[in-house]
């Protein structure tokens, strides 16, 4: 008995100690895992917490806030506004079909892709985004599970198309497509990468720490005036329209510090609905598009040859009576002159008269002068892909490249290279580097950047910049090939051009195709702006810059200058310089009376007659300039067409322009001056 006692409490004991030592052992344990516990709890350990919160989190490519882009008054071009988008996660939707069903009813959204979307093994799919209000409504009363609502940034362009060609487009997911968007995106936008949103226990997304939260964007205001912009829109579509072209482009440029006021093109497109345009109606032709500049370019070979000192105003040449041959081709003008004045062939634009012009200046000389105006180079315009144009080396050039480069073919500029050589013949000489912003702030009203006028260069002197004022009053006013710009209300001054396109398959002209210009400032006398007007490939009656681009001009430039609150001063005197200018002998000079055996009204077919029917008898209206009362009765005949005399002596205006088809019984007014 004593034996079995003392077995017993002996295995009790070793019990006991067993007990103790695996309680120890746990307490060892708890306490290893306890600390190691608080210690991840200090440290915060980043990778653990990464994949706790990528259970919960989602990266969203949507759109971000971007800031304003304001015209030089602060009215808004482009903005953001709040927009409702509707989401899914297909991993979570019990009954796909159903939803498909519902959603596509609400929203006008086909069925099957819809479907396709909702049963994919993602967690997250964009079912419509930007819908209206009250569809997000009713998508939310539907109740389906794992289909949410959520709030995005849309980009909204209050003028739809108004200034479209500047600003530009952005996309779904605030991605730049263009224009001054792009070109300031760094400061327009406040992110370029993914949003980073958080999912909470309903399901709905909101902005994680880690992701865009309180974003920092700038607003940018440009040059632009909003009301100009519409202004120079407005006249450039009707001016498009009316020549039946197929486009145009219209500049205003501040000539004192090559701020743009106004770039229109036509066409153009809305970017609130950018996807249902072309790409061809995104581009800023202003800026990215070269052409020939024809006669336009006379202004600057005769700018170039009288600041050399080579020619004066009242140097004469023989015009050759519109012919001339040089190697195994002939250069023509459109009307026959014989001697005309410097500034006669500035008139009335003769092609011979501004090659022997150019003449006077060594080829070297000649290239310096055209690079000197900027052309063949980039003007620096804060647009992004401006164009150089084209300007071969003179080491290059033939005998008959250097005599057509005279009167601006086989050279190509931009239409906003050849405003800002205008406005430096307007402002007394100075070339300024033309731009579009004119500054970015912050959102705490800071300026981040602020552009100011910056000169590149002085082409001509004062001097000559004075004479080529003069000069260019003389193509608007005094009968020239510009009349058609010319004003009651202010003294204007420019110059006409029409050129024939060339043609990229044969290396040639493309036949019956043609960019007509006008190109000038205002006040002529002081001048302010300098506006630039292309009609590209007009179909209408008349394809010349005279008759096409002249009178948009005159209306974007009278419509700016009140706008403006310029006074007008439409008398005209001339300086003395061009009062010691000899008369020009050559025919067609405007200020020699003309016979009216001269003049002939060319009968054409009408496209009235049909069937057997007697065709209706029309005619070509001839250029009755230089004709008398009584010679626009005689050259009429029988043209049966009603006639309104207005003053006496010589015709120098007609409100029907020569080119375009009349009928008997139509109605042209003609103006009449005396013979000087």
């Amino acid at each position: 008995m004593p034996k079995y006692r003392t077995v017993e409490v002996s295995e009790e004991k070793r019990t006991v100690k067993r007990v103790f030592f695996i309680g120890a052992f746990l307490a060892v344990s708890f306490g290893v895992l306890f600390c190691r516990a608080v210690s991840f709890r200090l440290s915060h350990d980043e990778r653990l917490e990464e994949v706790a919160l990528r259970q919960y989190r989602t990266a969203v490519r949507m759109s971000t806030k971007r800031g304003r882009i304001l015209d030089s008054k602060g009215r808004e071009l482009a903005i953001d506004v709040p927009v409702e988008s509707v989401y899914a996660n297909p991993r979570g939707i019990s009954d796909p079909v159903n939803a498909a069903n519902e959603i596509s009813k609400v929203l006008k959204i086909n069925r099957s892709k819809l479907l396709e979307r909702l049963t994919s093994n993602r967690k997250f799919v964009w079912v419509q985004r930007r819908v209206t209000e009250e569809q997000a409504k009713k998508i939310m009363n539907l109740n389906l599970d794992e289909i949410y609502v959520m709030k995005e940034n849309s980009r909204f362009y209050p003028g739809q198309n108004l200034a479209s060609t500047i600003l530009g487009a952005v996309g779904m997911d605030s991605e730049p497509l263009g224009g001054i968007e792009l070109h300031r995106n760094n400061e327009l936008s406040s992110s370029s990468s993914p949003g980073v949103y958080r999912r909470d226990a309903k399901g709905n997304l909101y902005l994680s720490p880690s992701g865009l939260e309180d974003p920092k964007v700038s607003d940018v205001e440009l040059t632009i005036d909003k009301t100009l912009q519409y202004i120079a829109g407005r006249e450039l579509e009707k001016g498009v329209r009316e020549a039946r072209a197929s486009g145009g482009t219209a500049i205003v440029v501040d000539v004192d510090t090559g701020a743009i006021l106004a770039i229109s093109n036509q066409p153009n497109f809305d970017p609130n609905n950018y996807s249902k345009y072309p790409l061809s109606n995104w581009k800023n032709s202003a800026v990215l598009d070269s052409y020939e500049p024809g006669s336009t370019f006379k202004v600057v070979i005769v700018a170039s040859a009288l600041d050399a000192g080579v020619v004066r105003p009242s140097d004469v040449f023989d015009c050759e009576n519109g012919s001339l041959r040089i190697g195994n081709k002939v250069i023509k003008d459109a009307h026959p002159h014989g001697k005309l004045s410097v500034a006669d062939i500035i008139r009335v634009s003769s092609n011979i008269g501004a090659y022997k012009v150019e003449q006077k200046l060594s080829w070297d000389g000649i290239y310096s002068y055209i690079r000197k105006f900027g052309f063949g180079q980039v003007t620096g315009i804060d647009f992004p892909g401006e164009a150089s144009g084209i300007l071969s080396s003179p080491r290059s050039w033939s005998a008959l490249q250097h005599a057509t480069i005279a009167f601006g073919q086989g050279i190509a500029a931009t239409p906003i290279q050849m405003t800002m050589a205008f406005a430096a013949i307007a402002n007394g000489g100075t070339l300024y580097k033309p731009f579009l912003v004119k500054k970015v702030v912050q959102e705490d009203g800071v300026v981040f950047y602020e552009s100011l006028p910056q000169v590149k260069g002085n082409p001509i002197s004062p001097e000559t910049s004075n004479i080529m004022r003069e000069l260019l009053i003389r193509v608007v006013e005094k009968g020239g090939t510009g009349t058609l710009a010319s004003s009651s209300e202010y003294k204007f001054a420019g110059k006409t051009g029409t050129a024939q396109k060339a043609d990229k398959k044969t290396g040639g002209y493309a036949k019956g195709k043609y960019y007509s210009s006008f190109v000038g400032f205002a006040p002529a006398d002081d001048p302010k702006i300098a506006v630039f007007v292309g009609i590209d490939e007009p179909r209408g009656v008349s394809y010349y810059g005279g008759q096409v681009a002249a009178p948009v001009f005159r209306e974007i430039a009278e419509s700016t200058l009140h706008y403006l609150k310029v006074k007008g001063s439409p008398a005209i005197v001339a300086d003395s310089i061009l009062k010691q200018l000899p008369p020009a002998d050559g025919q067609g000079d405007i200020a020699q009376l003309r016979s009216a055996d001269d003049v002939k009204f060319q009968e054409v077919e009408s496209d009235d007659s049909d069937g057997d029917s007697k065709r209706a008898k029309v005619w070509r209206m001839p250029d009755l300039n230089g004709l008398t009362m009584r010679g626009v009765l005689e050259a009429s005949g029988d043209t049966e067409i009603n006639w309104k005399f207005e003053g006496s002596g010589i015709a120098v205006q007609q409100s029907i322009p020569p080119g375009a088809v009349v009928s008997a019984n139509s109605l042209c007014k003609v103006v009449f001056k005396p013979l000087m």
